[in-house]
């Protein structure tokens, strides 16, 4: 998590998280999964997410 943003819960280590900034200094958490399964994956998921059937661990950059 980084300092300013409230944590996403699950999303801050899922995968398919993707931070977008806007021009006004707010970083909102998009799930890419609802590109392809809108129907079970809001776009911009209410947070913290504490369940969530699409998470999958984001790879360690290493």
């Amino acid at each position: 998590m980084s300092r300013g943003r409230p944590a996403a819960g699950l999303c801050d280590s899922c995968r398919h998280q993707q931070l977008v900034p806007t021009t006004r200094g707010s970083v909102f958490s998009l799930c890419r999964r609802s590109r392809r399964e809108p129907e079970r994956f809001p776009r911009y998921p209410q947070l913290p997410v504490r369940a969530c059937t699409g998470w999958e661990r984001r790879q360690e950059r290493g």
